[in-house]
């Protein structure tokens, strides 16, 4: 095949860019949803019971895999002969801009999800040092490209997420207060999985 004929066949439409974003968290214990879109309109289907974590900062959300390796040489070859894989690891990195939610400073001081306040918007009071480690939850991702009938939706869907990092906190007055978290994400031995990824949306409609 030639190459004008290959540019030819360059698609556009898998270029994404994801400018709605939304995160949710859940209990670890929360059933795995059965389906993650609305089988008529095929937009997302939020679990009832999951908590919307608020604003995203600009940056986004960005996902790390990292894979590391063995090699094993002999003296014949300056190749290596074989490479193991040793290690996988996978975390989503992002900034809560409501700085101010119960819910983010919850996540921030590791309360576990059941102890989480009922309402983000109010009165809160949280301790440094009362925890060892930090708990588990459930993590929804939602990003939409598009709009209306030619909307995507992108879900990712974390079985067991947990706090591994947080960045520092800036407060000025020329810059909002941001709350940054790496979530890793390791696989839940029921489900014998780490992460569900997969896209749909209206654009995929029958027309």
């Amino acid at each position: 095949m030639s190459l004008p004929a290959i540019i030819d066949g360059l698609n556009r439409s898998h270029v994404r860019k994801w400018g709605l974003q939304a995160l949710f968290l859940d209990s670890p214990t929360a059933p795995v949803p059965a389906t993650f879109f609305d089988a008529e309109t095929l937009i997302p289907v939020i679990p009832a019971t999951s908590l919307h974590m608020g604003y995203i900062t600009t940056d986004g959300v960005s996902n790390e895999v990292n894979i590391s390796s063995e090699d094993t040489n002999m003296v014949q070859d300056l190749e290596p002969v074989r490479t193991d894989i040793t290690g996988m690891t996978n975390r989503l990195t992002n900034v809560f801009g409501e700085a101010s939610s119960a819910w983010v400073n919850a996540l921030w001081h590791g309360v576990p999800f059941e102890d989480f306040p009922e309402e983000p918007d109010g009165a809160w009071v949280f301790h440094d040092g009362e925890i060892a480690d930090y708990p588990e939850y459930r993590l929804l991702a939602v990003y939409q490209d598009g709009v209306g009938n030619q909307a995507r939706y992108r879900i990712e869907y974390a079985y067991k997420a947990k706090v591994i990092a947080k960045q520092n906190r800036t407060m000025n007055r020329s810059s909002a207060e941001g709350m940054g978290f790496t979530f890793g994400l390791f696989k839940d031995p029921d489900v014998k999985r780490s992460v569900t990824r997969m896209e749909n949306g209206p654009l995929f409609l029958t027309p």
